[in-house]
């Protein structure tokens, strides 16, 4: 049996998840494996479920309740290293082997890693070991639901210890751009941790941003004296004046730093998200469901509050939301985050109307909803292979305002009603919240083709894997929706322009370099300038093949400008935007579908648009490739509120929101699992060719 605790609670007996019941269980459970092997007594276990409140009369029975539904779940492992929870005076005790539970694994590894700084290259695997066994916050599920034990803050402050250890052990490895991203994220985070913003200037002084470096340290010490007082420690004084002065010290030694580029290439990924924490500007819609009337059947409320679960978060995904979290009968969405800009509050309110709308249409037997849909800054957590996670005043707000939803009702904010300006009728309501009628007029988008392509680029930024995504048909507008939420990797566009098969190169290329395609002169000096920053051991190579007067052959040049993507990608995440490829020549077209064949660690997303006459040129474009993926820009036929009604309603769990189906004994539900539609751009085995939406297929939900 394996005990998950960094990231939402899970317990895994042969691979597959054991139930473990409702919060308060989960909490004791989480508690107890918190204090594995060590006596709790009854009341510190009742403060940790009943935190800052007294606990009711009924606490401790519901406490042994909980107790008896853990062993009877614990119980499917028997024998030698079964996990046995125990009643011992003067409370009860959780006795498992260590190595089942991730938090200790991570403690073992992490004290291996430190024990090998005299050897930085084993040092920095092992303590990315460690780091790898984190999915999330730590018991994220249970914070989510509202606990806070300081117990979580300990085992908060041992993986950002880990981080710095991680990042000591890649420095003194001459890894300094590998880890820079990750550590001005954790500085974000974590603004007064003297130890991670030493290693953030040694790594920005190295990369030869020493301006940067300095403002690192202004910036800490800024917030050090105005809120606390205090100056900055002797040892970052110390390295603002090794950085003032330029220090040799400071320098990679040269052994490390002419390895360094080879092993970039071949190191692993950091396990830390790339995004880390950071303060963003999104939309938060809470969903909450609940029987309209107090008499109905438990079990018969349970299953159809599970398909209704389902059904919101298809309908949040298609408008190209993300569900954080479920809990109970509340779903709390996302819309906005690391790549997504313009347009994120007016989609959050559409999709809020649609799914009121669906209630209304009859979903669900004496099923009501409520919506409250918010905008501010809130504190995002990313972790690769897991939903995003949002703290901060801006979730208690929308909470707020969903006190006072009434019953089938959509509430916005001040805030959200002025960013969607006209787009929305309704009426001020209470408290500067205003609900919401209806909209003013359908708009005709590509949401669910632009969730896509925003999809394969967070996964070309997780697994820094090149994506090649082909829109076919008329793309002009929505190439221009979808540049105008990239936000953090490097945007580049070009053209392919008929007669002149090698126009497109130049075009990225300058682009790239800032300079205009036909200033030669200039092309050919900031080209120079930027291989020598991102591949300075194929600078010399790869440069006469790309200049602008080159006489190589387009073969030569086409091969080229592909590596030359790739070197820039490494050196920062890049989207090529390509238009019109259908008129490409043989050579272009070949660099441009062997991108998503690299083996590199290269976080590219490749985009282009093309007539479907490319299919008739080459019939097996994209086919059969891991990371690619066609999409055919169907004209929309009706409003994006109509298209969502229709897709909740095609992947509701009938039976279990309508009651029995014909042919089934009446007042019984059905026993089969409900009914789920695939999250196309986040499931892994996805790898179609074709992809023609808003049709989409139908399989199960990503959980």
């Amino acid at each position: 049996m394996e005990f998950r605790l960094l990231g939402p609670l899970e317990v895994l007996h042969e691979g597959r998840p054991v139930a473990l019941g409702g919060i308060k269980q989960r909490a004791t459970l989480g508690f107890l494996l918190l204090k594995a092997n060590q006596v709790v007594p009854t009341s510190r276990l009742l403060g940790a479920l009943w935190p800052g409140e007294d606990p009711p009369a009924s606490a401790r029975k519901m406490l042994q309740n909980a107790v008896w539904s853990l062993r009877a779940a614990l119980s499917v492992t028997e024998g030698p290293g079964a996990p046995k929870l125990s009643t011992q005076a003067p409370g009860y005790v959780l006795q498992v082997d260590q190595e089942q539970v991730d938090l200790f694994r991570f403690h073992q590894r992490a004290e291996r890693g430190r024990a090998e700084r005299s050897t930085p290259e084993l040092a920095a695997k092992l303590l990315r070991e460690a780091l790898g066994t984190w999915r999330g916050a730590a018991l994220a599920d249970l914070v989510e639901s509202g606990i806070s034990w300081p117990e979580l803050a300990v085992v908060e402050n041992a993986r950002l210890d880990a981080m710095e250890d991680y990042f000591d052990a890649e420095l003194a490895c001459g890894r300094h751009r590998s880890v820079l991203g990750v550590l001005e994220a954790m500085v974000e985070a974590e603004r007064l941790r003297e130890r991670s913003c030493g290693q953030l200037m040694l790594a920005l002084y190295r990369c030869g941003r020493h301006a940067d470096a300095l403002t690192v340290y202004s910036r800490l010490r800024t917030s050090l004296v105005e809120d606390l007082g205090l100056e900055p420690g002797p040892g970052l004084q110390k390295l603002q004046h090794a950085i003032l002065t330029h220090d040799p010290a400071l320098a990679v030694a040269p052994a490390r730093e002419e390895a360094e580029v080879p092993r970039l290439r071949s190191v692993e990924p950091i396990p830390v998200p790339r995004a880390g924490v950071r303060r963003r500007h999104l939309t938060v819609a809470l969903v909450r469901v609940r029987p309209a009337t107090g008499d109905a059947d438990p079990a018969e409320v349970d299953h159809a509050l599970a398909a209704v679960t389902a059904m919101v978060r298809s309908g949040i995904e298609e408008l190209g939301g993300t569900v954080a979290t479920s809990i109970g009968s509340a779903s709390l969405a996302l819309f906005g985050g690391p790549f997504a800009r313009g347009g994120d509050e007016e989609r959050a309110v559409r999709a809020a109307l649609a799914l009121r709308d669906c209630f209304a249409d009859g979903i669900g037997r004496s099923l009501v909803v409520r919506i409250a849909v918010v905008t501010g800054e809130a504190l995002v957590l990313t972790e690769p292979g897991a939903p995003p996670t949002v703290t901060g005043t801006l979730v208690d707000e929308c909470q707020h305002v969903l006190s006072a939803v009434p019953e089938g009702a959509v509430w916005i904010c001040s805030r959200t009603r002025e960013l969607t300006g006209g787009a929305f009728h309704g009426a001020e309501a209470v408290n500067g919240a205003w609900e919401i009628s209806g909209a003013a007029g359908q708009v005709d988008e590509h949401d669910s083709e632009l969730a896509v392509v925003r999809g394969f680029l967070d996964r070309a930024l997780r697994r820094d894997t090149p994506h090649l995504v082909t829109l076919l048909g008329e793309a002009d507008a929505f190439l221009e929706r979808f540049g105008g939420l990239v936000d953090g990797p490097r945007l580049v566009c070009g053209r392919v322009v008929a007669g002149d098969p090698l126009r497109v190169v130049t075009d990225v290329l300058a682009g790239y370099c800032g300079v205009r395609p036909d200033d030669v002169g200039g092309l050919r000096g900031k080209l120079g300038a930027a291989l020598r920053a991102i591949g300075p051991a194929e600078a010399d190579d790869l440069l006469p093949r790309l200049a602008p007067d080159t006489r190589a052959d387009h073969a030569d040049v086409a091969g080229a400008w592909r590596r030359f993507l790739e070197l820039a990608a490494q050196d920062r995440p890049l989207v090529v935007v390509l238009r019109d490829v259908h008129l490409a020549g043989e050579e272009v077209l070949d660099a441009v579908e062997t991108l998503a064949d690299s083996s590199r660690p290269v976080p590219l997303l490749v985009v282009v648009a093309a007539k479907p006459a490319l299919l008739d040129r080459r019939p097996s474009w994209g086919g059969g490739k891991p990371h690619a993926a066609s999409i055919t820009l169907d004209p929309p036929r009706d409003g994006t509120a109509d298209r969502l009604r229709r897709l909740v309603l095609s992947t509701a769990d009938r039976g279990a929101l309508f009651g029995a189906e014909e042919g089934e004994p009446a007042g019984r539900w059905p026993t089969r699992e409900p009914a789920r539609r695939k999250s196309l751009w986040r499931d892994e085995s996805w790898r179609p060719r074709v992809v023609k939406l808003p049709k989409l297929s139908a399989g199960a939900n990503r959980a």
